[in-house]
């Protein structure tokens, strides 16, 4: 069986990591503070938004293509979001800082800009199913999403905005 294509709004979830600074809880007071900076993992949720096909739909939704872009979905990058500060988890400090665990309380934030943005990965699509030679995104394929500080290919975009429409080869 074949691969369903992708079409706008399908979702794209996953990892990724990004630069964080902040203070936060001294885990060794005095001070009752520290400052942090260093990396944490956050868990990626977003769809399928940008650059698609202007030529190619599925039942009226444009087809995702390689070239094609990802966001977070909203309120993912606002307080109470799982993008923002805290809301990340294995986090590793940085030379010279204190390991912090973060509060909902901590100043935390992500440095990395933009924020949100997810790409294929090199080796999403399949090369015998193009659109005015491009790829098109299938049921499955490796997003790098966001700044790439972590490992590639750390999120996948699932199709759900059709399911008659595949891809075998």
């Amino acid at each position: 069986m074949g691969q369903l294509l992708v079409v706008k709004g399908d979702p794209v979830q996953g990892t990724d990591q990004h630069n964080v600074k902040g203070t936060g809880p001294n885990p060794a007071a005095p001070p009752p503070t520290a400052t942090y900076v260093g990396i944490g993992d956050y868990a990626y949720k977003g769809s399928v938004t940008e650059a698609l096909s202007t030529f190619v739909t599925i039942a009226g939704t444009p087809v995702a293509l390689v070239t094609s872009h990802s966001g977070l979905d909203p309120g993912e990058d606002a307080p109470g979001g799982g993008h923002v500060g805290s809301a990340g988890g294995n986090f590793v400090a940085g030379p010279g800082t204190v390991a912090l665990i973060p509060t909902v309380d901590d100043t935390l934030q992500i440095t990395d800009k933009p924020l949100g943005t997810g790409v294929p990965n090199s080796a999403a699509g399949n090369a015998l199913l193009t659109v005015g030679g491009v790829r098109v995104l299938l049921d499955g394929d490796a997003i790098d999403t966001c700044s790439g500080l972590g490992k590639a290919a750390d999120s996948t975009v699932t199709a759900h905005g059709q399911d008659f429409v595949t891809c075998s080869g």
